[in-house]
């Protein structure tokens, strides 16, 4: 990716915020990793001081970059890196990486489902579910958000303060609801308008999306799930 300085083209501040957001994703810059001198980058892709500065403000607000006095610039982002072995919540998988995750959006509602939903659930489209949309953030920034639906084995209850902490921990712990076993399959795709507003990202950026299926141990489906992440802060190792 090259700057364009033609006419129409969009301001270079932004394209080189763009530009050296995609070499730190792609690892040619990794976490620890001092991060080129305002003077480097002026004279690499021969643009102004305040273009640099511009730019540099720009990725240290979305956290790939930080300034400390009397050393320099140091980059420090780094995806989170998340293996699948087993079916965890999302509040376990972030404690074990020591991360502290907040619930900044959170709807819980008893639904009809549609067609998709139902043979998911394996239940009748006269059958009400349940459906808790949430958005979870790692260092007050969006980092999943999910739409998950219940077979309705139990009467939950729809106030959002239940639901703002581990999932499977509090149906367990309420309501004796053990998840014995799920599958879980990955894809990546262009987000749509609503995956966007609650991921705070533009219409250029890919996710994951994890759809997960749970069972209970009668075997019965149990949640049906759509987990959306956003491609450059998140990725998945399976062990094989």
């Amino acid at each position: 990716m090259e700057l364009n300085y033609e006419k129409g083209a969009p301001p270079l501040y932004i394209q080189l915020e763009n530009l050296l957001k995609e070499k730190i994703e792609q690892g040619e810059y990794n976490a620890g990793d001092m991060f080129p001198t305002e003077k480097e980058l002026m004279e690499q892709y021969n643009v102004s001081r305040v273009t640099v500065r511009q730019a540099t403000a720009g990725l240290a607000q979305s956290g790939y970059i930080r300034s400390r006095r009397g050393i320099g610039t140091e980059v420090v982002y780094e995806k989170i890196e998340e293996e699948i072995h087993q079916v965890i919540s999302f509040t376990d998988e972030m404690k074990k990486h020591n991360i502290t995750m907040e619930t900044s959006y959170c709807e819980m509602k008893k639904k009809y489902p549609d067609k998709t939903v139902a043979r998911q659930l394996e239940i009748p489209l006269t059958d009400q579910c349940y459906c808790l949309r949430r958005v979870r953030d790692v260092e007050g920034k969006p980092l999943v958000y999910t739409v998950t639906y219940l077979a309705p084995v139990v009467e939950l209850p729809l106030e959002s303060s239940c639901y703002t902490r581990s999932l499977y921990k509090y149906l367990e712990e309420q309501f004796g609801i053990k998840i014995s076993s799920g599958e879980d399959t990955l894809e990546a795709a262009i987000p749509t308008e609503e995956v966007r507003k609650y991921l705070q990202i533009g219409g250029n950026m890919p996710v994951f999306i994890r759809t997960r299926k749970t069972f209970l141990p009668d075997g019965k489906v149990f949640e049906y799930s759509k987990c959306y992440y956003p491609a450059n802060r998140y990725k998945y190792t399976v062990k094989l």
